[in-house]
């Protein structure tokens, strides 16, 4: 099952448990994700973000038992100025290379509201519509939003 995030830690952050699941119950599971996470802040980490970032996605996927990550390159912050239907396009692409049954993304809200969140949330069910599949929205209590 493929997971739709905007940022590297978002398939941990509120996703992690399902594809854990999922891989654990021998469902091939993968991570399209948008961004780099170029614009985090990493107080004091040493490296260029662009390849932290991708390295802390690799090593996430590897505990989560995700068999493949893409990593689209999207700017960070930035995805509202992408067209949706371009992200949507990118996960049509994987949804035809995969044949899934469902998309995992975050709820319509972004989880924290987060823009970013939003836009591939928006483009993922757009493809998903256009496709026939199902998609699974990972939902946190409304308290514990930021947004």
């Amino acid at each position: 099952m493929p997971a739709v995030v905007a940022h590297p830690d978002d398939e941990s952050f509120g996703l992690g448990g399902l594809p854990a699941l999922l891989s654990d119950g021998g469902v091939p599971t993968t991570v399209l994700c948008f961004t780099h996470g170029e614009a985090s802040t990493l107080y004091g980490r040493p490296g260029d973000l662009h390849n932290v970032r991708a390295g802390e996605l690799a090593c996430a996927a590897r505990e989560l038992g995700v068999e493949r990550v893409e990593l689209a390159g999207h700017p960070d912050g930035g995805l509202t100025d992408v067209s949706r239907h371009r992200l949507a396009s990118e996960t049509a692409r994987l949804i035809g290379e995969l044949r899934p049954s469902h998309l995992l993304v975050f709820d319509a809200g972004g989880v924290t509201g987060h823009r970013d969140h939003q836009r591939a949330t928006s483009a993922a069910q757009f493809a998903a519509r256009q496709v026939g599949i199902a998609v699974l929205g990972s939902t946190l209590p409304r308290r514990w939003r930021t947004g």
